[in-house]
């Protein structure tokens, strides 16, 4: 699949805020991607190359980008920085630069959705000492080959500022038309969503296998669970006028969430936003095991710092040391 089709779409996403007309924008892109690469495309949409659970960290560095684009345009970098703080986004800087490019490629071949994509996971595991250079050498590689239109989209999303103004729900709308013909299915495509916290696989799920490949998503220890938030409320009186009386409350402690799962010995923590952050909390993890009798859950729980003195709650921010 042609990247110039994805960049065409979100050029025409980037035009309105209207959630319909961003809907069948998406609904026409999604109907002519092959279900190979469809997970891809939604975690592009989403911004991201996987799931948040996975870590996996988009967000080229600025001057990295620039002289980047300095060496596939042929262009020096005071005239592109130049541009950059007119334009005040580097997407659109480099689609004004390469349409003065002063080098040409004799060899240019169109970009594929694949190779985009395949070539930012790159970049975003890239470590150690070279890994700086090898960055350049990818990023200037695509845009060797970029439109300006699809350069300005290629680092948008590769330093993690591709602004698109939809939500998940509004993906989910597109996939349940474009997959099932009606937008009412979008609450199964949630429930599959809610369990798995993967919107991609989710995707290619319901372009192969139509609604019934829903039914194969359950909740998984080790697959976090999107937490469901609650709303604030100014007191006792408005909560009960909005719930009823037939609800149960517990105090909000001020910690940190954490989503814990535990299979076979193994821990591993997940934040509100679906971060692992096992890291952080080695204590976590050595008393999960001792405490339960079990050997495989999920449990929500918020991590809140003691006084080990006093045994007095401490202020959420002491939890940000760990961090």
């Amino acid at each position: 699949m042609r990247f110039s089709e994805i960049a065409d779409t979100f050029e025409k996403m980037s035009a309105t805020t209207k959630r319909l007309e961003l809907t069948q924008h998406l609904v026409e892109l999604f109907q002519k991607t092959p279900p190979e690469i469809i997970s891809k495309i939604v975690y592009l949409i989403q911004g991201k190359l996987r799931p948040d659970f996975e870590g996996v960290e988009l967000g080229l560095a600025e001057k990295l980008a620039i002289h980047a684009l300095a060496k596939s345009s042929g262009i020096a970098i005071k005239k592109i920085n130049s541009v950059y703080a007119e334009d005040g986004d580097l997407g659109s800087t480099a689609a004004k630069i390469l349409e003065q490019k002063t080098q040409t490629t004799f060899l240019a071949q169109d970009i594929t959705a694949e190779r985009v994509y395949e070539t930012l996971y790159k970049i975003a595991k890239l470590e150690g000492q070279r890994s700086q250079d090898m960055k350049m050498k990818y990023v200037s590689s695509l845009l060797n080959d970029a439109t300006p239109q699809e350069a300005k989209f290629i680092l948008k999303i590769a330093m993690g500022t591709l602004r698109l103004g939809i939500a998940d729900n509004t993906v989910m709308d597109a996939l349940a038309i474009s997959f099932t013909g009606a937008k009412d299915n979008r609450e199964k495509l949630e429930a599959a969503y809610n369990v798995s916290s993967d919107l991609g696989t989710v995707a290619e799920t319901i372009s192969r296998k139509g609604l019934d490949g829903l039914k194969e998503f359950h909740v998984k220890v080790f697959s976090p669970i999107r937490p469901m938030l609650a709303e604030r409320v100014k007191s006792e009186a408005e909560a009960i006028e909005k719930l009823g009386s037939g609800f149960a409350a517990e105090y909000k402690l001020d910690g940190e969430r954490v989503q814990i799962h535990y299979k076979d010995n193994k821990v591993v923590l997940y934040s509100r936003r679906l971060e692992n952050i096992t890291s952080y909390y080695p204590d976590i993890l050595e008393n999960i095991p001792k405490a339960l009798k079990t050997t495989d859950v999920i449990l929500e729980a918020e991590a809140v710092a003691i006084n080990q003195d006093s045994g007095e709650f401490l202020p959420f921010q002491e939890l940000m040391h760990r961090r």
